[in-house]
């Protein structure tokens, strides 16, 4: 397995950990968003970094309910 991938797996696990409300995760998209805006990329969710980390949770979990959705 290389780096990134195990990355995915574990930013996959976090995020499974995850319990945020609709609205939060949201927000920390937003935020997110614009933390790729001004660095040019988004934010880590193995980052060391606890704000950084917490944007990547937010956008992880509002990956997840997407997928769930469509997953039914």
């Amino acid at each position: 397995m290389s780096e990134e991938s195990l990355r995915q797996v574990a930013a996959i696990i976090s995020a499974k950990k995850l319990s945020l409300s609709l609205e939060e995760a949201r927000e920390l998209a937003r935020r997110a968003l614009k933390f790729k805006h001004d660095r040019g990329r988004l934010p880590l969710i193995t980052s060391s970094d606890a704000w950084e980390k917490r944007m990547a949770e937010g956008v992880a979990f509002l990956a997840r309910m997407k997928a769930e959705a469509a997953n039914g």
